[in-house]
Formats: structure tokens, sequence, C-alpha cells
């Protein structure tokens, strides 16, 4: 007979970690194997369950989305359901390439969640269909050194400054920003930080990836 199915839960929000935690516990046939709040906690707990469930933001940042390209590198990796407090069709396209194998919003019923982290355990995908129809056409989300300099951008930093901060030269800033005025259509850096804003890459007033 099969065991229960080992379950991690990962959120920077409390009363979130322990309304899932809470759920799992109660719910016949899951094995809450641990908490965390952050990304390396997450990749610990990854290497013992079955599921990771993981919130896509932890502590401002998209950690959620870097523990999926992190987990590759796993012989043997967990299936990660992301939840998240908005389901922006930029952030569920990443999830998707990057091997979530579901997303649910945080105001999901925990019985769905429970049924969820089941349908993921067996090598099911839980996502829905309006978030996948619309993700289809979002934009890519840029890669994480790109949120740097986006970021560096919507915090008012120079490319001096943005450039020694990263440990890069200015060039190689200007050459960031030129691919990514061309790949998302935009003319400078305040559309590109207006864009980048729209689509929740990065924190308004914070200057940090989201």
């Amino acid at each position: 007979m099969p065991g229960p199915i080992r379950v991690a839960v990962v959120d920077d929000h409390p009363s979130i970690l322990a309304a899932v935690s809470a759920a799992i516990g109660a719910s016949e046939g899951l094995l809450l194997v641990g908490t965390g709040r952050s990304l390396d906690e997450a990749i610990a707990l990854a290497h013992d369950v079955d599921v990771l469930v993981c919130d896509v933001q932890l502590d401002g940042q998209a950690d959620g989305l870097r523990a999926l390209e992190m987990l590759r590198a796993l012989p043997d990796p967990p299936a990660v359901l992301l939840i998240s407090g908005y389901g922006h069709p930029s952030v569920v396209r990443t999830a998707v390439e990057r091997g979530a194998a579901g997303y649910l919003d945080k105001t999901a019923e925990m019985d769905a969640i429970v049924d969820a982290i089941r349908t993921v355990a067996g090598g099911g995908t839980v996502f829905q269909a309006a978030d996948l129809a619309a993700s289809r056409d979002a934009p890519r989300r840029p890669s994480d050194r790109e949120l740097e300099v986006i970021a560096a951008v919507v915090g008012g930093r120079t490319n001096a400054e943005t450039a020694a901060a990263l440990g890069v030269s200015e060039k190689t800033i200007e050459t960031h920003l030129h691919r990514l005025f061309d790949r998302y259509g935009v003319l400078s850096r305040t559309e590109l930080a207006v864009f980048a804003l729209e689509q929740r890459w990065v924190g308004e007033g914070q200057g940090t990836p989201g």
C-alpha cells in the first residue's frame, strides 16, 4: 500500500501558511513534512517531498518562480503547486514554462488546494483555463538579471549606478536596456518602467523584482 503524499508549504504570510498547513494536516492521505517562508527553505524542503506548495512571491521577490528554475537540477524534483494573490498572465506563462504542476489563487477554498495537491501528486496539472488562455498572449517575463536592471530603472538609478550595483560595465547595462526596448516595443526608460509596473514584474516604489 503506498504511503501518504508528502507535502511542504512555503509562504511568507503567516496566516496563509497556517491555513494551508492545517488543511493538509487534517486531510487523509497527506503528510505535512515541513513549512518555510523563504526561497532557501523551499529548496531545502523540496528534497524530501512529493509536492511543494509555494507562494509565487516571497519577501517581495518572485522567488516561487526562481524555485521552479532551481529545482530542475534535482534528480527527482517534486511537483510544484504555486499559489498567489494575483494571477497575472505573464506570471502564469512563466510558471508553465518553468514546469509548475499547478497555479491557484490564494482565495481558493482549502478543499480546492487539497484536491490540487492530490492531482499534481498523481502527475496531473491544475491551471484555470482562463489563466492559460490569457498567458499565451502575455509578454515573456525578463530573465532574473534583466529584472534587476528593470528594478533599477524603476528605482530611478542611472546606468552608472546600476552597473556599479550589479558589478558589470555601464556598456552591459546599456545593452540590456536596448534589448528590452526592442523586445517590448518601448522607446525610453520611462516607458520600460511603466510597462514593467503594469506587468507586475517589479513593485512600485520599491525598485525590486516582484
